[in-house]
């Protein structure tokens, strides 16, 4: 039998300040774990290189995955910029449809649309674990004056640090490590704390390009609406002569009967 039983309509939650916060919090997170993955990835293939013989190899070959990871980084912000600039628009046509009576509905999410300051959060959220590791091994680092040989929270913190952001710490090994008096390494000559200037990077990259990306879906529309009013009003130029044309004719046309009609009455 047909289920003639209405269908149900989702109610409508109003949109708290803290219900938007965390929607917008909730988008941006979720849009930073690839990112995230894309300079995981990298760092992973960073590492293996660090176990070439020469070190300007190692500087360069890690150089080159830490800029192809801000390649995909600034690629997959652009494509969200873009996205979340349309749904900025379709937002701005509910927002108006609602002011002159109409229902509004669940099925938008305002968390989705553009604004400027989100591809710089996502970049914050991409460099989160550097900001947190990062910090615990420049804690330790310093607290033990540079020797993490015989702590268990510093290596720890050091090994989560370089598995999970080796963009962030490999380039402080390159200034070389401590070593105590049999040879054995100890620890790093610089602090760990300087891997957080590396979150600068995420936080740059992720917020130019979203911006980017949105401004040139902007200009793609503006493009778009620009060439459909030209086409317009060629149409409308051509639909003009058409009736001109038609009008001379009919014109010329009586023009000529009246010419015959007065050859026949002469």
């Amino acid at each position: 039998m047909l289920n003639e039983a209405p269908e149900k309509q989702k109610e409508v939650k109003p949109l708290t300040k803290m219900r938007l916060f965390r929607r917008n919090t909730w988008e941006c997170f979720r849009r930073a774990v690839t990112p995230f993955l894309m300079y995981f990835f990298m760092s992973l293939i960073m590492i293996a290189c660090q176990a070439i013989g020469n070190a300007w190899a190692r500087i360069i070959l890690g150089i080159l995955c830490i800029l192809a990871g801000a390649f995909f980084n600034g690629h997959l912000l652009y494509h969200c910029g873009v996205k979340h600039y349309c749904d900025f628009l379709s937002g701005e046509a509910r927002r108006r449809d609602v002011l002159f009576g109409a229902k509004d509905t669940a099925d938008h999410h305002p968390e989705r649309e553009y604004r400027p300051w989100k591809g710089f959060v996502i970049g914050f959220f991409v460099g989160l674990p550097v900001l947190i590791l990062g910090t615990l091994s420049g804690f330790f680092y310093d607290r033990l004056g540079g020797d993490i040989s015989g702590s268990t929270g510093a290596s720890f913190s050091q090994l989560a640090l370089v598995m999970l952001a080796g963009w962030a710490i490999v380039p402080v090994t390159w200034f070389g490590s401590r070593t105590n008096a049999e040879g054995v390494p100890v620890g790093l000559k610089a602090s760990p704390f300087w891997s957080l200037l590396f979150i600068l990077l995420p936080i740059a990259v992720s917020g130019v390009f979203y911006i980017i990306g949105a401004l040139r879906e902007r200009d793609r529309r503006l493009e778009t609406e620009a060439r459909v009013e030209r086409v317009k009003a060629a149409r409308e130029e051509a639909r003009q002569r058409a009736q001109q044309e038609a009008q001379q004719h009919i014109q010329t046309e009586e023009q000529r009967k009246k010419t015959l009609q007065s050859k026949k009455k002469k």
